[in-house]
């Protein structure tokens, strides 16, 4: 038999969309929009909404490298021309 101790610390814990929100900085609503365009993953079925924190941490991974990739992160920066005025 297992350790109850060891399957609880691989248990996924269940975040409610309110939580998500706030740890995202999102509205509900927004996260509702997400889901539905399967940028987030769906709840599990129940009341309220519930999300598993690793699909949020997914989502915010997704969103963090979706940012990354279109400020050129990684790239060198221009280099600053002064204008001159005469």
């Amino acid at each position: 038999m297992e350790n109850n101790t060891a399957n609880a610390n691989r248990l996924d814990p269940l975040m409610n969309l309110r939580e998500v929100a706030k740890c995202t900085g999102r509205s509900v609503r927004h996260l509702w929009r997400e889901i539905a365009n399967g940028r987030l993953s769906r709840p599990v079925p129940g009341r309220p909404a519930r999300l598993f924190e690793s699909d949020v941490q997914k989502y915010l991974n997704r969103l963090r490298d979706e940012r990354d990739q279109n400020s050129g992160a990684g790239q060198k920066p221009s280099p600053v021309v002064e204008n001159e005025r005469n």
